[in-house]
């Protein structure tokens, strides 16, 4: 047993330390929103850069809060920014700003294992400890700014609190009786709490936490041993949970209109645009046993996904309590989290538009599921465990799209050393770029950035195109509009080499980062060559040869 314990020790230390170099260095870029949605808003309130606002934050309409997004990753760049300004007269540098939001999302990630630890009890809790550790999306997901991130920490406390709650339960000691209700009372505030808070920054939380707070009711009947005391004891909570959806709702009014009293409900909006299949077809239809047959195998591995799918049937076939204690609070545990999983998969799969990231919530209560109902694995399961989170960490932690971040703090470097030119950045057949990492303010810096403002961005002094998936004829007239003194395109080798020679001929290479995986363009980046095929370029465009090209 000691032995055990001094190897779990090493082990989940280095499975943190790899997490951390996860946070820190990884450069994969899963999907857009990881950066639209949080860090490219709060990298131009707050700092002042030049960033890309989507449509999700149109005043007019907007579908997303703002509380979540200042409290993740706004709050750490007023800090930081606070410090840095007593040390120097800088701003801070765009890889400072990667680093802090991830910084602050992998220290949200620690309430994960935190939580695993709790609802777990020995000897089972090293089982699952470790596979929340050594599971890809703890390393690619979880350590970055999505607010699936957040959904998912904040649905691993609430099966905490809900744990509390069943576990203090009725007693017949006076003194008992008193200190537990205080406890009860504190663990209803912050469920209720985190409950609004969940549901006001992303609805598809509530299918998250209806089965929690079914139990929740439930076992608070049970406490107050009456209607009348439910309600009594609900009460106040309650009333916790109503005050956070009026902070949601006063700093939602303040920041798109500028008034408390012209309300706005970004959850509400969110519920309407979701609910259009017309909007949802813009971004892609899937059939409806997606998540179920693909997503969640893809999150979980396709074993602890059956483990999880035969565990929620034994608990719904063997849906026992114990009389009391740790017992009970399991069993409760267990159907709670298999009616979570069944809930939300039902409710997610209704709508068309199925991506795995939404399922990042189902992971934490899988793996105690598994860990609770299943024996210590064998030498197979982790064979299997490990290869399966090595390629897929590896793939979405590191090389997709990887090349599109490192390219921006490149042409960051660029730009501060010839800050007297005029500057055309051209993305093309790549993600979208988040422009907080180009390091442009908004208005004039003298001392780091004396070159250009919100004014240069607008008036074309610095021009940033994404041209996404644009067809090769819309790059040329772009790259022949331009009167930039210099010319940036950025674009995977691959798609270099399969425009027209004379085309391709003007393009000078400045920088090749490696890997950068573009899984839209398979074909044409086995054509030209594993390394190649992996690589994104950074290119200078000279305009006379383009104009002369026939």
């Amino acid at each position: 047993m000691v032995g055990f314990r001094h190897s779990f020790g090493w082990t989940y230390a280095s499975l943190w330390v790899v997490r951390i170099l996860f946070a820190l260095y990884s450069t994969g870029y899963i999907h857009p929103d990881e950066h639209m949605q949080n860090a490219e808003i709060t990298a131009a309130d707050i700092l002042g850069y030049y960033t890309f606002r989507s449509w999700e934050w149109d005043p007019i309409f907007p579908l997303r809060a703002v509380i979540p997004v200042y409290m993740t990753t706004g709050l750490p760049f007023f800090v930081a920014q606070k410090v840095y300004s007593v040390l120097s007269d800088q701003i801070l540098h765009p890889a400072t700003l990667f680093r802090l939001e991830r910084l602050s999302f992998l220290c949200l990630s620690s309430l994960l294992d935190m939580s695993v630890a709790l609802l777990v009890p020995p000897p089972k809790r090293s089982f699952a400890l470790l596979l929340l550790s050594s599971s890809y999306v703890t390393h690619a997901f979880y350590i970055r700014p999505f607010s699936n991130s957040l959904e998912s920490v904040i649905s691993a406390l609430c099966l905490v609190f809900l744990s509390n709650i069943v576990e203090l339960g009725p007693s017949d000691s006076h003194e008992t009786a008193k200190s537990g209700r205080a406890a009860l009372d504190w663990n209803l505030h912050a469920l209720c709490i985190l409950g609004a808070f969940g549901t006001s920054m992303r609805p598809t939380f509530f299918s998250f936490a209806l089965p929690i707070s079914f139990q929740a009711l439930r076992y608070s009947y049970r406490a107050a041993g009456s209607i009348s005391r439910t309600g009594r004891l609900l009460a106040l909570p309650l009333c916790s949970g109503i005050l956070t959806v009026l902070c949601f709702t006063v700093a939602d009014a303040l920041y798109y209109r500028g008034t408390p009293f012209h309300p706005v409900f970004p959850c509400l909006n969110f519920l309407r645009y979701n609910s259009s299949a017309e909007n949802l077809a813009e971004h892609g239809l899937h059939p409806c046993w997606l998540h179920l047959l693909v997503n969640l195998p893809m999150l979980l591995s396709p074993s602890v996904w059956f483990l999880t799918i035969t565990n929620i049937y034994h608990s719904f076939k063997d849906s026992r309590y114990g009389p009391v204690g740790r017992t009970r609070t399991l069993d409760v545990t267990r159907e709670t989290i298999s009616q979570i999983i069944v809930l939300s998969l039902a409710i997610l799969s209704a709508v068309p538009h199925q991506e795995p990231r939404f399922l990042c919530p189902i992971v934490l209560p899988a793996v105690v599921l598994v860990a609770v109902s299943s024996r210590w694995p064998r030498k197979a399961f982790w064979v299997t465990w490990i290869v399966f989170n090595v390629v897929f960490a590896t793939v979405f932690g590191v090389m997709h799209q990887g090349g599109v971040v490192p390219s921006l703090l490149y042409l960051n470097t660029q730009m501060t050393d010839n800050f007297s030119t005029s500057t055309h950045i051209v993305y093309w057949k790549t993600y979208m770029p988040p422009r907080r990492f180009l390091g442009i303010p908004q208005q004039v810096f003298e001392l780091q950035f004396p070159y250009v403002g919100e004014s240069d961005v607008q008036s074309g002094k610095v021009a940033v195109v994404d041209l996404a998936g644009a067809a090769e004829s819309t790059l040329i007239n772009t790259l022949l509009s331009t009167r930039s003194e210099t010319v940036y395109v950025v674009t995977p080798v691959a798609m270099l080499k399969n425009l027209p020679g004379h085309v391709a001929s003007c393009f000078t290479s400045q920088k090749r980062i490696f890997p950068h995986l573009d899984l839209d363009h398979i074909q044409e980046s086995f054509e030209v060559g594993w390394y190649d095929g992996l690589t994104l370029g950074v290119y200078t465009v000279e305009q006379s040869c383009l104009a002369s090209a026939p």
